[in-house]
């Protein structure tokens, strides 16, 4: 099967999904055979969008810096490597230490640990607020998950459902 005009991939199990919950139409092109699992995994991936945004607008604005030097680069990027692994860690203790209303002004917590943990930095240096000496994560677990309402957040989590038809054509 093609799927663009430059390189042919095969072959190619696809696999389309309706969100009956928010109406979304889903459709995925893999080169492993496709099952609702697959959907489950593409899900997760989104989670990945949120340090896209923490790379770009919403920390970094890597992209402004027009480094073109492979060297210059790579040491910025270890620089905000370890600047990403301090702010999310003090994100995460900002809101264990029950002070993410002090710079998340969202009910629930609507920003990433990295956005909580960058704004404590920099309101700590304007107001004198304590910051953390040590990073430590001790567990992978998100004990309070962002999510921008708890309707939308109930909704995504319990009654997101997909159902599973599956074809099999030949293709020459």
């Amino acid at each position: 099967m093609k799927l663009h005009k430059g390189e042919w991939y095969g072959p190619v199990h696809v696999a389309f999904g309706y969100n009956s919950v928010n109406g979304e139409f889903w459709a995925i092109a893999s080169n492993e055979p496709t099952s609702l699992q697959t959907f489950e995994e593409y899900g997760l991936r989104f989670e990945i969008e949120e340090a896209f945004l923490d790379d770009q607008s919403n920390g970094w604005n890597l992209q402004k810096s027009e480094i073109r030097d492979l060297c210059a680069l790579s040491r910025l990027w270890f620089l905000l490597a370890v600047a990403t692994l301090y702010v999310t860690a003090q994100g995460a203790e900002v809101v264990a230490t029950g002070k993410r209303r002090w710079v998340d002004p969202h009910w629930f917590r609507g920003n990433s640990y990295f956005r909580i943990g960058w704004d404590w930095v920099k309101a700590a240096l304007e107001n004198g607020w304590t910051l953390i000496r040590h990073v430590c994560f001790t567990h992978s677990r998100d004990p309070e998950p962002a999510m921008a309402s708890r309707q939308q957040h109930e909704q995504r989590t319990y009654r997101i459902e997909f159902k599973i038809h599956t074809y099999c054509y030949a293709a020459d």
